[in-house]
């Protein structure tokens, strides 16, 4: 076999081995045209090959015309689809010119097919042989040229520009290693080609048409470019697989929801955790629509419109909304998401990663609720505090105090309503912390409410709270004291002075253990022990008519009677010293000894205003001390600040010593109530609880 055969057969081997390899690629991915149209160029240089050794075989002038003819026909398509790969594959080509291009090759392919002698040639003269080194011989047409082929010469001119533009405009892209490889080849095979056949035709150089060779030149540059962007994206390919068993295995294994949704909102994907966490199987969730059959219908509207709104912008929303899950129960979820696209860059949907923080989401509640509780309690007792009327521990060793004590301990452990009863004085808010202090409910606070001391206006938002709006300046809610001490003690003091239509309510919570807040229609539910405590008869209160007699039984469950210190001499003296003790503390000085004509002094009296009669006459006398020795320098007369012109003998009933005493208090005022000279000040109440006295005494205010 000659040289010749065996060079142009394996250029044209060669060439049909690119385009097969790339044609196999181009169907393993029918999204990359690049590989189809350099296929097509492969196959046009195999043809361009077999073609020109054709031609340098013919052994006549017919063969060799024929043979240039069809000749055209796989350069035609070798430089067209040349052009177009570089387009494709660069992508910085200008495709008018491509196009160009394209136009003039086709007019080259009419005329080479419509002149007499194809478009190189006029006439063929002869074949001239001439003879290799090693003495084979080729044929060269001798013959006259046609003018039409400057056109196929100005393609191929035009062919060398477009390869060097687009090579520049890659290098300046920064792809210099492809502009180099592709480019650079490309243009210099071209020219080589272009160079060397004018040089045969004018017998300068005795050599065979060598174009097959630099086509050949070509395909391989590309071949070896293309190849290794193969192997490249094999390699990246396998990378990318792996990195997504990786991440499945993840999005499969993660403790998080991950759903997946396409752009119509219709479930593609879910991960065992969220139908572990909401209970479907995955064919219930498959194709569905996320908003239609996940959310409720409150929150599924607006999430759909934030969904679409996702898709069009760049925006990546981090929101909270429940998902419902199979057995109807709604679990709060914190979700992140992220839009997902194909290879050409187009949305295809989102992929969200969701926890669950239902359980947190309830635990910061419950910690919230405890908290403003907490403040609210702490509120409260800081109001205790200076209020200052725990005067410290029950003192005494009477039978009478005994007896009392014995029913605290008794009933402290239930929790059975119970009425504490005795005069103004007697200790009643100690007993009401005995009997807290003792019970299942002491590590909850024991809430105190004074019924005279609050306005009867405010008497039923104080108890039962009120809802914003309720009354004028009602500016927010607020808790009332009942829901203060839910889980606790409440204790009622001056229970005889709650109007009557505050006690319809009261006698609710105790039947109930419910209510509603004023200006509210909420039921509020509460489990507190009711303490009421009260220095009237409550028995001739309801024969008066200003207590309903069934709160009074309802109270009246378990009575505790607390003795006068009058009843209880024993428990004077201890008292006497525990309050020297005290008060001498309290001001710095040491007294030591209480003399006996005082202690007989302290014991003779009936002490009307009980154990807080007595403390306030001990701390008076250890002010006006000077020494070690107690100094009692007057009998107490009370302690009361206004004295009153006293009656010897008559005994009138409290209520008309009261009256009394108000309005003499008010003469020494000139009729003033509030101001620090007004009727209040000097009584040590508030102005308001002076009123509330005065209305319900029927005293009217009068100025001298």
């Amino acid at each position: 076999m000659s040289i010749l055969t065996i060079a142009w057969s394996m250029a044209g081997a060669m060439c049909i081995t690119f385009a097969l390899i790339h044609l196999f690629i181009w169907f393993r991915q029918r999204g990359v045209i690049a590989h189809l149209l350099f296929s097509i160029a492969a196959l046009g240089a195999a043809g361009c090959a077999f073609a020109e050794f054709w031609a340098l075989t013919a052994g006549t002038i017919e063969t060799y015309h024929s043979t240039v003819r069809w000749q055209h026909i796989p350069v035609f398509i070798l430089l067209v689809s040349l052009v177009w790969f570089i387009v494709v594959y660069f992508g910085t080509a200008r495709k008018w010119l491509a196009q160009l291009i394209t136009a003039l090759w086709v007019l080259v392919l009419v005329i080479n097919f419509l002149s007499p002698h194809s478009i190189v040639f006029t006439d063929i003269s002869y074949l001239k042989y001439v003879e290799l080194p090693w003495g084979e011989q080729f044929s060269i047409a001798i013959g006259t040229n046609s003018p039409w082929k400057i056109i196929p010469d100005m393609a191929s001119l035009l062919i060398i520009l477009f390869l060097a533009d687009a090579s520049i405009q890659l290098w300046k892209r920064g792809d210099r290693r492809r502009a180099i490889t592709i480019g650079g080849s490309s243009v210099f095979f071209i020219l080589a080609g272009g160079i060397h056949s004018p040089l045969v035709d004018a017998g300068i150089v005795h050599t065979p048409y060598l174009i097959s060779f630099a086509f050949l030149g070509i395909i391989l540059a590309m071949g070896f470019e293309l190849s290794n962007d193969v192997v490249r994206a094999a390699l990246l390919l396998k990378e990318v697989k792996a990195n997504e068993r990786r991440w499945r295995s993840l999005l499969e294994n993660v403790q998080l929801l991950v759903v997946g949704l396409d752009i119509f909102g219709k479930v593609n994907y879910v991960n065992p955790y969220f139908l572990k966490l909401t209970g479907f199987d995955k064919e219930e969730v498959q194709g569905k629509n996320w908003f239609e059959y996940f959310l409720p219908e409150s929150a599924g509207g607006e999430l759909k419109r934030l969904f679409y709104e996702t898709l069009e912008s760049e925006f990546y929303p981090h929101y909270q909304d429940p998902v419902i899950t199979r057995n109807g129960e709604e679990r709060l979820i914190d979700w992140s998401n992220v839009k997902l696209y194909d290879r050409e860059g187009n949305i295809i949907g989102t992929l969200s990663i969701g926890a669950d923080i239902t359980e947190r989401e309830e635990a910061f509640q419950e910690i919230k609720q405890l908290k403003d509780r907490l403040q609210e309690e702490n509120i409260y007792l800081q109001e205790e505090i200076i209020l200052d009327h725990n005067y410290g521990d029950i003192i005494g060793r009477s039978d009478a105090l005994k007896y009392a004590l014995s029913r605290v301990t008794q009933v402290a452990p239930a929790d059975t309503t119970v009425l504490l009863q005795g005069e103004t004085g007697v200790g009643k808010e100690l007993f009401a912390r005995a009997l807290h202090q003792g019970s299942p409910r002491s590590q909850r606070p024991l809430v105190r409410v004074n019924c005279a001391a609050i306005p009867v206006n405010l008497i039923e938002s104080e108890l039962f709270g009120h809802v914003k709006g309720a009354f004028t300046g009602a500016d927010k809610d607020r808790k009332g004291r009942f829901e203060l001490a839910n889980k606790g003690t409440i204790l009622l003091d001056e229970i005889s002075e709650l109007p009557v239509e505050v006690q319809s309510k009261l006698l609710r919570v105790l039947e109930e253990g419910e209510f509603e807040r004023l200006g509210s229609n909420q039921m509020i539910r509460v489990d507190v022990r009711i303490i009421a405590a009260t220095n009237r008869d409550l028995k001739e209160e309801v024969q008066k008519g200003t207590f309903r007699e069934d709160l009074y039984y309802r109270l009246h469950a378990y009575p505790i009677s607390i003795p006068p210190l009058r009843k209880r001499r024993d428990d004077i003296l201890p008292l006497v010293e525990t309050f020297v003790d005290k008060f001498s503390r309290k001001m710095g000085k040491t007294i030591k000894k209480i003399p006996k004509n005082i202690q007989e002094m302290l014991l003779s009296y009936d002490w009307p205003g009980n154990v807080r009669e007595l403390r306030n006459v001990i701390e008076r006398t250890v002010i006006a001390t000077r020494g070690e020795k107690l100094n009692l320098s007057e009998m107490p007369r009370g302690s009361e600040p206004v004295e009153i012109n006293e009656e010897p003998t008559e005994i009138i009933p409290l209520e008309e010593a009261e009256r009394r005493h108000i309005i003499k208090a008010l003469e020494a005022t000139n009729g003033k109530i509030s101001g620090e000279d007004g009727a209040a000040a000097l009584l040590k109440i508030h102005p308001n609880t002076l009123r509330f006295r005065m209305q319900k005494l029927g005293i009217k205010r009068t100025v001298s």
